[in-house]
């Protein structure tokens, strides 16, 4: 079943786009932006807080902005937040309103406050543990900021796909987790869309080497016409600790990926528009951030692969059935 309807929380942020100015003979536009940050969760984790401090912007024009995030409740100069409160469509507003100069900007920088001002909490092993920030930032892609006729905002969500950007060190998490960039993704909301579904409790068991309470997932993939590839799980050959096991050469890795969770519901949030093929496994029980793992099949059941288009400004409901 498909079901299209109009996207409330992506709509609302951008009722807010941008505006042009060529005060004092200065021909360069501006546009008025706001930051939020959404995740994608990770396994077998109940909390994974990051102190958000600032933004550094780099313009293609050679200029680098800095933006202070809003002040908290309580005052402070950072935002502390749980990325697991923020799933799916949910987003945390970070900057509100800020005026910048027009153009393409070749790359985001997130700064984070250092030390034990982040961690996680694992499920597994009911601890917590710290949560490491290489050199507090996180160095994302580039985005184009817009002039418009108008005084809105255009809004701009930081994505989190903790599947991919979470990385334990050490075993069991005993030595803390990293967060790196592989998996973050800055995404205009002008252009998103999201994607949510239910899954057949009958296709919990139903593949390969599954178990009916583990390994449930849904990936994504980028494009249409993927029949002659083989669809893989997450990695990061650019990775330091990658241990060089690549694929198979005509092999997809994903977009992202969602969990299933108990009641059969996965979503996926701010997702650019476009053509993509979604598959369902349910062998997915270990899915390594880093490492190519050969074990896991998507789709599984292998029938459980299928194409669809996601349009700017929309939500997609696709449910598997059996």
């Amino acid at each position: 079943m498909t079901i299209y309807k109009t996207l409330p929380v992506l709509a609302v942020a951008t009722l807010l786009s941008a505006c042009g100015s060529d005060s004092g003979g200065d021909s360069t536009q501006y546009a008025k932006v706001s930051f939020s940050v959404s995740d994608a969760p990770v396994d077998s984790m109940s909390e994974v807080v990051v102190a958000f401090d600032k933004l550094e912007l780099k313009h293609e024009n050679g200029n680098s902005y800095i933006i202070e995030v809003d002040q908290d409740e309580d005052g402070n100069d950072y935002q502390q937040l749980d990325l697991l409160d923020y799933q799916g469509t949910d987003a945390a507003l970070i900057i509100t309103e800020h005026t910048l100069p027009a153009g393409v900007y070749k790359e985001l920088i997130v700064h984070t406050k250092p030390g034990d001002m982040n961690w996680v909490k694992d499920d597994d092993t009911s601890g917590e543990y710290d949560l490491k920030i290489p050199s507090n930032k996180l160095k994302l892609g580039g985005f184009e900021v817009t002039p418009e006729d108008d005084n809105t905002v255009q809004g701009f969500t930081i994505e989190f796909d903790l599947r991919q950007s979470l990385v334990e060190r050490g075993n069991a998490g005993k030595n803390g987790y990293n967060l790196k960039p592989h998996g973050v993704k800055i995404v205009d909301n002008r252009q998103a869309a999201s994607l949510w579904g239910k899954v057949d409790f009958s296709l919990f068991d139903a593949g390969e080497n599954c178990s009916y309470e583990t390994g449930n997932f849904v990936y994504l993939y980028p494009e249409h016409g993927l029949a002659d590839y083989l669809l893989v799980d997450n990695y990061d050959p650019f990775d330091v600790d990658f241990d060089g096991v690549y694929p198979p050469e005509n092999s997809i890795s994903p977009y992202a990926s969602a969990a299933v969770d108990e009641n059969g519901d996965y979503a996926f949030g701010y997702i650019p528009a476009g053509d993509y093929t979604v598959a369902f496994t349910c062998n997915a029980v270990d899915d390594d951030p880093i490492q190519y793992d050969s074990e896991i099949i998507i789709a599984n059941p292998e029938n459980q692969r299928f194409e669809i288009t996601l349009d700017k400004m929309q939500e997609k409901i696709f449910d598997f059935t059996l």
